[in-house]
């Protein structure tokens, strides 16, 4: 029997002053991507970040933007 691995999914989640010293990048991995699209959502709408969700070999499967309200 083979051992299949289940493929990655990889949360993304920028900040434009990551590399200013006041941010960070945060990068998660999951094997359902329905689960991470859903902790992508809320990711965003909770921080206010841009959040991508990408395949293991880095194809964007969606990009989540910041959500702004007048």
């Amino acid at each position: 029997m083979m051992n299949q691995k289940a493929p990655l999914i990889i949360i993304d989640v920028s900040n434009p002053a990551a590399f200013s010293g006041e941010g960070s990048i945060i990068v998660l991995e999951y094997t359902d991507e329905d689960a991470a699209l859903k902790v992508a959502r809320k990711i965003a709408e909770e921080t206010g970040r841009s959040v991508t969700v990408r395949r293991e070999d880095m194809r964007v499967i969606s990009s989540i933007s910041v959500v702004t309200t007048h």
